[in-house]
């Protein structure tokens, strides 16, 4: 009786207990937060008008440019239009989307955050390499069609263009390999408080 009546205080002490929960976030990684989808959507409104800027300049290419050289260039740019409206819309919008603000919730949109920051890199390398592609493009149609080619056109994205396209890839290399990092990180990180709710 006397070991019956112990469990019954020891029972009414632990329902008396306040149950361990993770703590919720602070103002500071809310602020954080809320800062990050502002600069997500400056991003994707800049996008969209760059988007609409390209696909204005493809449209003048053909009426003005109604040759070989006005076609590719105009192919370039409207690709380049569509892919970027279409990783903006794939990149920005979860973020802006997101609304899950509880501890859990806060660390899953960092992972988010740092997944879609590793594809807009890659994504911007990709449009680098078009360009180095373009202009080699441009050379072959000097070699072929020397009139149809501008020699202004030809030195801007040889001289230009090209070796700031490098630099960029270098640039987005260095940015790639430390969001790389930070995934790990935060993989881990998610593993891991996953793994202490199980408990």
């Amino acid at each position: 009786m006397t070991d019956d009546s112990d469990f019954m205080a020891l029972k009414a002490s632990w329902q008396q207990q306040p149950a361990t929960a993770v703590p919720p976030p602070n103002a500071a990684d809310l602020a954080k937060a809320s800062q990050r989808q502002h600069q997500q959507r400056v991003l994707m409104i800049g996008e969209c008008l760059a988007a609409l800027v390209m696909a204005a300049s493809a449209c003048w290419l053909l009426l003005s440019m109604p040759n070989w050289l006005g076609y590719i260039a105009a192919t370039f740019l409207g690709l380049g239009a569509i892919g970027a409206v279409y990783i903006s819309w794939q990149v920005h919008r979860p973020i802006l989307a997101y609304d899950n603000w509880s501890s859990h919730g806060l660390l899953q949109f960092r992972l988010r955050s740092c997944q879609l920051s590793l594809r807009y890199y890659r994504y911007n390398q990709y449009c680098c390499a078009a360009l180095l592609l373009f202009t080699a493009l441009l050379w072959l149609l000097s070699a072929w069609q020397p009139a149809l080619t501008p020699m202004d056109l030809l030195l801007f994205y040889s001289l230009v263009a090209s070796p700031l396209c490098l630099y960029g890839i270098y640039l987005l290399q260095q940015k790639v390999q430390q969001k790389t990092l930070e995934l790990q990180q935060l993989t881990d990180l998610t593993r891991q408080f996953a793994s202490d709710d199980s408990v």
